[in-house]
């Protein structure tokens, strides 16, 4: 998922400041540069991250 892609999408959450952040935070970790990961492996990393930190927020 390319920067673009994932703007659009957390648009469309319309989540506020605090979670947006925390949406960015975790999408520059699995994109840093050099990392070992391949393209397919990082955009399954990262559904699988925000499933995790939408199921937690339904949770509250």
């Amino acid at each position: 998922m390319i920067r673009k892609e994932f703007q659009d999408y957390i648009d469309k959450l319309e989540l506020k400041n605090q979670k947006v952040e925390e949406y960015w935070k975790l999408y520059d970790r699995i994109y840093e540069l050099n990392s070992p990961l391949s393209y397919n492996q990082k955009a399954n990393l990262l559904l699988s991250e925000l499933r995790k930190m939408k199921s937690n927020k339904s949770k509250l």
